[in-house]
């Protein structure tokens, strides 16, 4: 699995200056793959934007959704411990992917995002439980993201759910997605 983002939890681990170089401005080098990835704020566990960085060029939207919808193949063990290495590593990518495209999604294309939602309700397309689960990140409702135990993301202090109010669209479909996301 290719690695699109990389992001912080609770501002760890501190990748500049063991994963990149700074290249140029807000420009950085993986001094692994030698790959030029952007220095951005992304998901908002709660505490804040964590830190992170972007594989240039950006995705398209479609590219993103792709990442979004992209089931976490692990299998369930009973421990942490029993996960290799490369699973271990896997897992991370998978997670690092889904909330950076997520994140990138919420700040630069939340027009094409409700576009999508928009043809995806009233048909089988959140049956999916893999695909409800990675879209509940989106936190289309705070109150039932905060009651299964996660954190709602944001973006600059403001939750998704603030930034969807902006578009007269997302009410006449948000009551569908939410009851299609959140069965």
């Amino acid at each position: 699995m290719k690695r699109y983002f990389y992001i912080t939890i609770h501002f760890s681990p501190e990748y500049e200056g063991t994963v990149f170089s700074q290249y140029e401005d807000d420009l950085y080098i993986n001094t692994e793959t030698g790959e030029i990835y952007r220095k951005r704020l992304l998901y908002d566990f709660g505490w804040g934007q964590e830190n992170g960085f972007e594989l240039i060029p950006q995705l398209s939207f479609k590219e993103l959704i792709q990442l979004v919808e992209r089931p976490m193949l692990q299998p369930q063990k009973k421990s942490w411990r029993q996960y290799t290495k490369e699973e271990i590593q896997q897992g991370d990518i998978w997670r690092n992917n889904l909330y950076g495209a997520v994140a990138v999604i919420m700040q630069d294309y939340v027009e094409e995002l409700i576009d999508f939602l928009s043809a995806k309700i009233d048909t089988d397309y959140f049956s999916n439980p893999s695909i409800r689960d990675n879209f509940k990140c989106f936190s289309f409702d705070s109150e039932k993201t905060k009651a299964e135990g996660k954190i709602p993301g944001g973006v600059l202090t403001r939750s998704y759910e603030d930034i969807f109010k902006d578009y007269p669209q997302w009410e006449k479909i948000s009551l569908k997605v939410i009851n299609q996301v959140y069965v």
